[in-house]
């Protein structure tokens, strides 16, 4: 392992918690037909039911109806479900939940939403937790031998002496408790699937960085990596040897391609049967990155503030990287990428002025063009976990960038929703 200060620093770790006295969350919209939408807000058990409210109002002054439905008990918070109806295709709708925090001051969140017809996405169960990381290293589970992902697993950082991995099955809408790895515990695990001739599945795991509270600006960054082959498993030699950073990757049938945010250009791969070779390097200088995989050809999404995002593909036969057509929405940071049956996606994230945003774009590699095509319904906009299948992606948790009426700026909360995308 290595040690080493300042730049380029890993992603920003929010240790808050969810569970506040009296906290409350607008955890998601989304529509569910030509003139209704499901609204879904947390509330903890510290709220009464006299202390918090819901209103919804359209941007042309016409009426809409709220009503509440379902309640889903979770230990430690509780998601009430409402319908939101007499909505129209089109029109802007905001929404405001204000509650009395810590029993003395009243905060009131704003979100707006857009109706439409189209929802690709699905609403998933929630992993009950409060405190810890709202971020981990997402892969698909060894029995998901036809890679759909119907079953995934989740390893997550609770504290300096605690894992957490959970499995999610799609077909069962539920989380189980699983054995977390055996590994010294560090933020940021690296976790990825190669199929060696496209068939023999080997799961990669390690990497990482720790922190010390008697040194809050420095990280020490580890580089062990360790693999499970169907039969047997073995530590990963040699060792990492990109630089110290934040990294960011994307996988081939064979291959796992690695960049440092904010670093140099310069790309290792590490092949499945643990050859690793310096690449061609990205042709411009790193900000931060999104990356998602078509095939044998990798994509980085390149944000670097104060510009449009730049995007490349990276051939990996050829070891060639091409300029594609740049990314046309909203500048942003911390934007995240994946792939579904033969496309990519990219969105979320923060704006320059540090509000959250939900849109997702299409990429099509057939004609090199980006167009959006829905918003995300859930509640986090930063750091998600994210996974890329043929058949559907899984997106969740992080955090929020919370928009807050009457403050100047935003609050970052953890989120615990989890979804599934089938476009």
């Amino acid at each position: 392992m290595t040690c080493r200060s300042k730049a380029p620093e890993p992603a920003q770790i929010v240790n808050t918690k969810v569970v506040l006295p009296s906290q409350a969350a607008l955890v998601s919209v989304q529509p569910t037909g030509s003139t209704t939408a499901e609204v879904i807000v947390k509330l903890t058990s510290a709220i009464k039911p006299t202390d918090w409210r819901l209103t919804a109002q359209a941007a042309s002054g016409t009426g809409v109806t709220l009503t509440s439905g379902d309640e889903q008990v979770y230990d430690p918070f509780t998601l009430l479900v409402f319908r939101l109806s007499g909505v129209v295709a089109g029109e802007t709708y905001t929404l405001r939940l204000g509650y009395r925090y810590n029993q003395k001051d009243t905060l009131t969140l704003e979100r707006t939403y857009k109706h439409t017809a189209y929802n690709p996405w699905k609403r998933l169960a929630q992993l009950p937790f409060n405190s810890g990381d709202f971020t981990g290293s997402i892969v698909s589970f060894v029995s998901d031998l036809d890679r759909s992902g119907s079953t995934v697993q989740v390893t997550r950082y609770v504290d300096a002496e605690t894992w957490q991995r959970a499995l999610f099955n799609y077909e069962l809408n539920t989380w189980y408790d699983y054995t977390p790895p055996y590994l010294t515990l560090r933020r940021g695990l690296v976790e990825y699937v190669l199929y060696y001739h496209n068939t023999d599945r080997a799961y990669f795991y390690g990497m990482g960085y720790q922190t010390d509270d008697l040194f809050p600006d420095k990280y020490i960054y580890s580089r062990d990596l360790y693999a499970i082959f169907p039969a047997g498993a073995s530590r990963v030699f040699p060792y990492y040897q990109g630089e110290d950073g934040e990294v960011v990757y994307f996988t081939t049938t064979e291959w796992a391609f690695f960049l440092t945010n904010n670093g140099s250009p310069a790309m290792r791969g590490i092949y499945a049967q643990f050859e690793q070779e310096a690449r061609a390097p990205l042709p411009e200088k790193p900000g931060i990155m999104a990356t998602f995989s078509l095939g044998e050809t990798g994509y980085v999404v390149n944000q670097v503030l104060g510009s449009q995002p730049h995007v490349f593909a990276y051939d990996s036969q050829k070891d060639t990287w091409t300029r594609k057509a740049d990314f046309p929405g909203t500048q942003r940071s911390r934007g995240i990428a994946f792939s579904v049956n033969g496309k990519g996606y990219f969105g979320l994230g923060t704006a320059t002025d540090q509000r959250g945003l939900r849109d997702i774009w299409q990429y099509d590699p057939a004609t090199d063009k980006w167009q959006y095509l829905t918003d995300y319904p859930g509640q986090g906009n930063r750091y998600l976990v994210v996974w890329s299948g043929p058949k559907r992606a899984y997106l969740g948790w992080g955090y929020e960038s919370q928009t807050e009426v009457g403050a100047p700026g935003h609050r970052l909360v953890g989120c615990t929703d989890f979804w599934g995308f089938a476009p």
